[in-house]
């Protein structure tokens, strides 16, 4: 399976429950989005990669919660992630400005299975060998479905993405992406969040 359908099996199941929390310990924000919001924010940005023809992002900041989104629609559209392409998304604002009003559908056809999904440093993975690194990455941590994951990995990493959607999507889980962690709380936040597994 590819990642886009990774989301829409988990979008049939529970659209309502938790897929991503993000906090910023610099700045004190909290951000939570359901299955449903994920999946229509991936759909949007889609839309939007597509319109404007980019192929290829470059996740900047990568420790934002819009770069979760980009991941996710760059998937949706066959575009891929990696070191290089599009930097997003850029200046908050400015993305939610251009991204907000696409449908909430995506308007092409379901990507090819395998169009490159991932590129770093010359090592490549298409969209269909990433859900299945994913679940074998998911089988070697002994990550239970449903499993709960706390990571504080940058998004422009492989064992970020890893940690932050892929592996969360493989075992229909849902993940708490700390920015800027303060390590002396990420115990409470642990507890706090009901984490099953620390990847950090």
């Amino acid at each position: 399976m590819t990642p886009a359908e990774l989301l829409g099996a988990a979008l049939r199941r529970d659209p309502a429950r938790p897929l991503l929390t993000w906090y910023d310990d610099a700045t004190g924000e909290r951000v939570e989005l359901s299955v449903a919001t994920a999946a229509n924010w991936a759909a949007k940005t889609a839309n939007f990669l597509l319109e404007e023809d980019i192929r290829a992002v470059r996740l900047k900041p990568a420790d934002h919660w819009l770069a979760a989104v980009v991941a996710l629609g760059a998937w949706t559209a066959g575009a891929a992630v990696g070191d290089a392409g599009e930097a997003l998304p850029g200046t908050p604002e400015s993305f939610m400005a251009e991204v907000l009003p696409q449908p909430d559908a995506l308007l092409g056809p379901p990507p090819d299975p395998q169009a490159v999904a991932l590129s770093f440093e010359g090592r490549s993975w298409t969209l269909a060998s990433l859900s299945d690194a994913a679940q074998h990455a998911a089988a070697h941590h002994d990550i239970d479905a449903g499993s709960r994951v706390l990571s504080t990995l940058s998004l422009d990493t492989v064992d970020g993405l890893d940690a932050g959607l892929l592996i969360p999507l493989a075992v229909d889980g849902s993940v708490v992406l700390v920015a800027n962690a303060d390590r002396s709380r990420l115990d409470q936040r642990a507890a706090t969040e009901r984490v099953s597994l620390r990847l950090s």
